[in-house]
């Protein structure tokens, strides 16, 4: 009986369980599709906001395989946001519930399509659909178990379009390929990935690592190849870069990096990067400012967590730079950089410094055009092919850095360095040859400050730099070596003749220590130099004509302030030493030309050779003179001699022998109106100067003498030289003149005529040039008349004094066509001392006219106050206790005294002691100096005119001077004559 109600139980369960699989079946293949086709459109828009659309919907039930196809959502505006055409899930139903997480077998997505756009506001198109999960995070929701053993997604497609720029860009990536094993986020199981894509505009990216979720960590190689410089500055640095980039790059390299304990550790091995093709331009339409056929990085080493960089090497081949400094003085490269905005920058914690190391550096065959447009004529300046070579670049302190360049300049000349630099602390030492350097392409300079043409000429400098930074940040600069300037040849712009020209200048054995300011060098050798100088007209040099001394408004309105500046810094830096060993000049020569005289005159100085030594800047230092040359190719000249310079002394001997008198015709018709119609002149100057005081030797040998005719000249000295010329020739013919002879002697070639000129003027003129004395000699006085000497602060006469006037007036009755001229004098440094207790005095009479003027009645003025020796004491305590108040203190009596001292006001050594710290007090007043000086003049007038007896008709008493030039230290006032 019990078998046919278990069979009825078993028929009942494989029957419920029958329709429960037809259920399940029917429910995972026809209702699920139809409800997920149906429903989750509808659910995306009510999620969303927008539309979305489903083709076809396939689920294996019993595999547990999603197919969904033809997915599409859309944008508000009804575009397409995305799209997919397959999409394939297949879940392992059984190890998901074994593991109780989601077990995905493979999940495959098949051309998905996805639009992404900015806005002009900069908002994105998927900024609704980003939802605020900041809740969730707060409540710590968790992320559910998911492992995945293959997800690919395959020719995926992106469309960017980014309004945000000045100008729209758009960009496809197609297509796009991510495959990815292994992907779990429940344990440390990394999973292998590889992503590629392709930019429709050129470009690829290959990306093939390894990734895991706890913790968060990624390693493998990513290359990016080929991508467009014009695609990535449109793209994304369109608003910030705004030159024009050509060229394309790449970039690949191994890395790591992980996120643990909340940082972040980034490591790079292999690394390399290349830009070729590299151009830079202001726009498409301009010029290209800077090319690069080809510029590498490799073997890139980078660590985050130990900040290290390491480079195996940099290398760029085949550039060409352009530059210029515009009008205003501003680098072209400096204007296209954006200026960043100054702002507070937050405190960052101490770390460690980076550590950069770079193996080889080297650039080949750079070119770099630099034109100065600051200039009227612009001046352009290449330097092509340039190589540079640094290896072992290192900034650990102390890492030194051996490099060496080498450029062609203006391709006629080179420069060449080889050195090793440290970059911390800062040091370098430099071996450095330039040669060949044409100084006609900088004519534009010169033309800044001369009016000459640079023909021709060649600048060559070797020799060793060294720099170092000392602990105050100093740059400390030495510079050891020679330079030399050869076949300069300048030409006058105004006359297009030959200015300043020689064979070759060369300074050798230099040594600079800039920070010490000190220079030397061992010869200064200048080869057959040449000048050509002429004196014009208005006697003025050429050389005047030459320079130019205008400045723009500009340059005078920063004048003061460039002044103060480098008053401040010549005071703060030391004065500059120097020292130069000699100076050699072979074969000099020159063209000199007098246009000033009424016969003009011209004549050619040869065959100048000799030199100096001894220059420094050593106060007691001394050169030592030696030239020889010819004086109009005839009459040979010979200087020797010590200069002190600095000390004003020296011993100069000048000799010249068998000058031919006619050639300097020129000369004696401009100073005396007659040409020289014969005779020979030789001169023996000797010149010595010690302690400011100068004796000289001076002898003129003329022969045969003879005057020529007379030339019409206003000008010319009156002198009686027919008289003269008979007077002192003797039986032989001969006219010997010892006289003194002031004039330059720096170029004695130049100066000669002068000296002549001067040396007889002096012989015959002597009278005219010495008044004084010419006149003393006519009573027979010896005395000096042209002054009169007074005591400091006084106007008295002295006997010495009266007898020198009684000379003088007894001479001026011998000349009744001469007038006496007087200039009363007063000096500070002397006179003031003298005179301040008269002006201590006078403040005190202003203190007793204010106490009396206070007291009411009748108003006086301080000249007219009387002080009596009790209110000269009383205004003496208050005025001192006034001034210094430091010094005085009151006694138990009451009365003032000297702190420190026992001398009150009762003693006179207080009123002394105040007297004379009143008296320091009081500055100089020009007004009582002039008035000193005006007493003087009058003494003097005073005295000529009632003792000595000379009309008061001749008698002229001058302005007063504070302070005149003067020969010494003596207190005088100045005489002169005039004739009617």
């Amino acid at each position: 009986m019990k078998v046919p109600h278990i069979a009825s139980k078993i028929k009942i369960a494989v029957f419920i369980a029958g329709g429960l699989f037809g259920i399940y079946t029917a429910l995972g293949l026809y209702v699920l599709p139809m409800l997920l086709k149906s429903k989750l459109p509808t659910l995306i828009q009510q999620q969303t906001g927008r539309k979305a659309s489903l083709a076809t919907v396939r689920f294996d039930p019993f595999s547990l395989r999603l197919n969904l196809q033809g997915f599409e959502l859309q944008e508000p505006d009804g575009r397409v946001f995305a799209r997919f055409e397959d999409f394939f899930v297949d879940i392992n139903g059984r190890q998901s519930i074994g593991r109780t997480a989601l077990v995905i077998d493979k999940a495959l997505l098949s051309k998905p399509v996805v639009r992404i756009a900015k806005d002009i506001n900069g908002a994105f198109n998927f900024k609704d659909l980003l939802k605020d999960n900041s809740k969730a995070e707060r409540d710590g929701a968790r992320v559910f178990p998911v492992n995945i053993a293959k997800l690919s997604i395959t020719e995926g497609k992106l469309d960017w379009e980014d309004a945000h720029f000045s100008s729209t860009e758009k960009e496809t990536v197609y297509p796009i390929n991510f495959s990815i094993e292994n992907f779990t986020t429940q344990a440390d199981n990394p999973a292998n990935f590889g992503l590629t894509l392709e930019l429709n505009s050129g470009g690829k990216l290959d990306w093939q690592g390894v990734i895991g979720l706890k913790p968060l960590s990624s390693s493998g190689h990513i290359k990016l190849d080929n991508v467009q410089l014009p695609r990535i500055r449109a793209l994304a640095l369109q608003d910030f870069v705004t030159l024009d980039l050509q060229g394309y790059e790449l970039l690949e390299a191994d890395y790591k990096a992980d996120y643990v304990d909340d940082k972040v550790n980034v490591g790079v091995s292999q690394g390399k990067f290349e830009l070729r093709d590299f151009k830079l331009a202001e726009s498409v339409q301009e010029q290209a400012l800077a090319t690069i056929s080809g510029f590498a990085v490799n073997g890139i080493g980078f660590s985050l967590e130990k900040r290290e960089l390491t480079i195996e090497s940099v290398s760029a081949n085949d550039a060409d730079f352009k530059a210029w400094l515009n009008a205003e003085g501003v680098l072209n490269y400096q204007a296209l950089i954006p200026v960043a905005q100054v702002g507070v920058t937050p405190a960052e914690p101490e770390q460690a410094p980076w550590s950069i190391s770079i193996n080889n550096i080297a650039l080949n065959n750079f070119g770099l055009t630099f034109e100065d447009r600051t200039l009227k004529k612009p001046v352009t300046v290449t330097a092509k092919p340039l190589n540079l070579k640094l290896t072992n670049f290192s900034n650990k302190a102390g890492a030194g850095l051996p490099f060496q360049l080498s450029a062609s300049i203006n391709e006629t000349g080179s420069i060449e360095l080889d050195g090793n630099a440290v970059a911390e602390p800062l040091s370098a030492q430099i071996a450095f040859d330039v040669k060949g350097i044409a100084l006609e392409n900088f004519q534009a300079y010169v033309d800044k400050y001369a009016r000459l043409d640079v023909i021709d000429g060649t600048l060559e400098v070797d020799g060793k730099v060294s720099v170092a930074k000392s602990a105050e940040e100093k740059l400390d600069v030495k510079f050891s070596g020679n330079t030399k300037i050869a076949d300069l040849l300048t030409r006058d712009q105004l006359k297009n003749k030959d200015f300043v020209k020689w064979d070759n200048l060369a300074l050798n054995g230099i040594d600079a220590d800039f920070a010490a300011n000190q220079y030397s060098a061992e010869t200064l050798v200048i080869n057959k130099p040449y000048a050509r100088v002429i004196v014009k007209k208005d006697k003025t040099v050429n050389f005047g004509d030459i320079m130019i001394a205008e400045q723009s408004d500009d340059d005078s309105k920063r004048q003061p302030a460039v002044k103060a500046a480098k008053n401040t810094q010549s005071e703060a830096a030391s004065k500059p030493t120097f020292k130069l060993g000699k100076i050699q000049v072979i074969d000099g020569s020159s063209d000199f030309s007098d246009l000033s005289l009424i016969l003009p005159f011209a004549a050619q100085i040869k065959s100048l050779d000799g030199g100096a030594s001894g220059i420094s800047s050593e106060q007691k230092s001394t050169i030592k003179v030696d030239l020889k040359g010819t004086a109009y190719d005839l009459a040979p000249v010979d200087v020797k001699g010590e200069i002190s310079p600095y000390l004003g002394d020296y011993n100069v001997t000048v000799n010249f022998t068998g000058m031919p008198m006619p050639l300097i015709s020129s000369y004696m018709v401009q100073f005396a109106g007659y040409k020289v119609e014969k005779g020979k002149m030789s001169l023996e100057l000797e010149y010595k100067v010690a302690n400011k005081e100068l004796t000289a030797s001076n002898n003129i040998l003329i022969d045969q003498f003879e005057l020529g005719e007379k030339v019409e000249n206003p000008n010319a000295v009156s002198l009686p030289l027919e008289l003269a010329v008979g007077l002192m020739k003797d039986s032989e013919g001969k006219i010997k003149i010892h006289v003194p002879i002031s004039g330059s002697l720096e170029d004695p070639k130049f100066s000669v005529n002068h000296i002549v000129a001067d040396a007889l003027v002096n012989a015959i003129g002597k009278v005219i040039s010495s008044p004084f004395r010419a006149l003393a000699s006519l009573i027979g006085s010896e005395q000096d008349l042209s002054t009169i000497s007074f005591a400091a602060g006084d106007a008295v006469l002295t006997k010495q004094q009266i007898s020198k006037l009684d000379d003088l007036a007894k001479a001026l009755k011998t000349r009744p066509i001469l007038k006496l001229e007087i200039k009363g004098a007063a000096f500070q440094e002397q006179d003031w001392p003298a005179v301040s207790d008269d002006a201590l005095y006078y403040q005190l009479k202003k203190i007793k006219a204010d106490e009396v003027n206070k007291q009411g009645g009748r108003k006086i003025r301080a000249e007219y106050v009387v002080i009596s020796d009790q209110d000269y004491r009383r205004l003496m305590e208050q005025l001192f206790a006034e001034k210094f108040p430091l010094m005085v203190e009151k006694s138990l009596l009451g009365r003032l005294r000297l702190i420190g001292s026992k001398a009150d006001t009762n003693t006179d050594e207080f009123y002394a002691v105040a007297k004379q710290k009143l008296s320091a007090i009081i500055k100089p007043e020009e007004q009582r100096l002039k008035s000193l000086a005006a007493e003087r003049a009058q003494a003097i007038a005073n005295y000529i005119v009632q003792k000595g007896g000379i009309a008061n008709e001749r008698v002229f008493i001058l302005d007063t001077a504070i302070d005149p030039v003067r020969e010494d230290s003596g207190i005088v006032s100045l005489l002169s004559l005039k004739a009617d």
